[in-house]
């Protein structure tokens, strides 16, 4: 068994407990498989996780395109998915001290981003845009 099946097994057996409510139980797969892609590149873009992806598809693309059709399903709520996850992993740090990140961003000298996220372990974790 290979590492990444391994890690996606643990993935899967861990999201399946939370409180997602899922409208299909095959909407859980992609999402094990962009969080597979997320550790193992240690990077967040989708056109990095197909070499983590044990599947059928040959072609990256492929990959890519099932990654951007789970996150613009509208049967999908990515949002509470998320805070459910967050939620979920702040909860156990119940006696740790949390430290907050606020990071505003200009794009296009128009439009500002601003996010609040959790620091830890020297990476943000975003909580709310």
């Amino acid at each position: 068994m290979s590492p990444t099946s391994r890690l996606y097994d643990a993935l899967s057996e861990f999201l399946s407990q939370c409180e997602i409510q899922w409208r299909d139980a095959r909407h859980l797969q992609p999402l094990c498989w962009m969080r597979v892609g997320m550790i193992q590149s240690q990077n967040v873009h989708l056109n990095g996780f197909g070499v983590y992806v044990v599947s059928r598809a040959k072609i990256a693309q492929s990959h890519q395109r099932r990654f951007c059709r789970w996150l613009s399903n509208r049967r999908i709520d990515v949002i509470s998915a998320h805070h459910a996850l967050v939620g979920q992993a702040v909860s156990g740090w119940k006696q740790e001290r949390l430290y907050l990140s606020l990071d505003p961003t200009v794009v296009w000298n128009c439009f500002c981003i601003v996010w609040l996220g959790v620091v830890y372990r020297g990476r943000t974790v975003p909580i709310a845009w």
